[in-house]
Parts: C-alpha cells; sequence; structure tokens
C-alpha cells in the first residue's frame, strides 16, 4: 500500500527530461526521492528517440520517440497519473481516458 492518499497500486509519476528535469537536476532528484519514499513509481518520459541517450535521470527512462506520451506509455503497459512537462501538448491523451470522455460527451 502506497502513503499517497488513497492509492493502491504505484501511483505513477511521469517526468519530462529537457528543460524540465535538466532544469534543475539536483531539486528534481530531492522530488523524486520524496515521491518514491511515499510509495509513487517516478520515471522519466522524453520525446527523444532512444538513442539520444537520457544517462543522468535517477531512474527508468522512457523514449517515446515522438509519439504522444501518454499514449506511448500506455502501449508500455505503465500508468502515469501525474505528468510533470514543460509542453504539456506532447503528453496527448491515454486512449483509454479519451474513449472514456468520449463516453461520456467530454471534449477531448
Amino acid at each position: 500500500m502506497s502513503d499517497i492518499k488513497g492509492a493502491i497500486r504505484p501511483f505513477g509519476v511521469a517526468v519530462d527530461y529537457d528543460d524540465t528535469f535538466t532544469s534543475c537536476p539536483e531539486t528534481w532528484t530531492k522530488v523524486i526521492d520524496v515521491l518514491r519514499a511515499a510509495g509513487a513509481r517516478v520515471v522519466c518520459v522524453t520525446f527523444r528517440k532512444p538513442d539520444c541517450v537520457v544517462s543522468d535521470f535517477p531512474g527508468e527512462v522512457f523514449y517515446s520517440s515522438g509519439d504522444p506520451k501518454a499514449e506511448y506509455m500506455h502501449a508500455q503497459q505503465v500508468d502515469i497519473h501525474v505528468w510533470i512537462d514543460d509542453q504539456p501538448h506532447l503528453i496527448g491523451m491515454n486512449p483509454e481516458h479519451r474513449a472514456l470522455r468520449e463516453a461520456m460527451g467530454l471534449p477531448v
């Protein structure tokens, strides 16, 4: 059980790399450590291709290779609940969330 309120499975947090993590790696590493101590799964999700390696992020790195990040992570079967990204338009929408919003008549 996570220390994060109401979480019954790992609470997923995605941190963008370029101009987010790189803006202050020391501070972001401390934030990541706090989130992990509370039970979150914190990963890096970058728009980069795998040949442009991220080597200083403290944990798993996923490369969306230009695909919308939420769709890419859904295909990887990794649940992300919170996105930290300086360019949120690159995140997109998880296909399950999109279908649910459409079924409810909500804008997507």
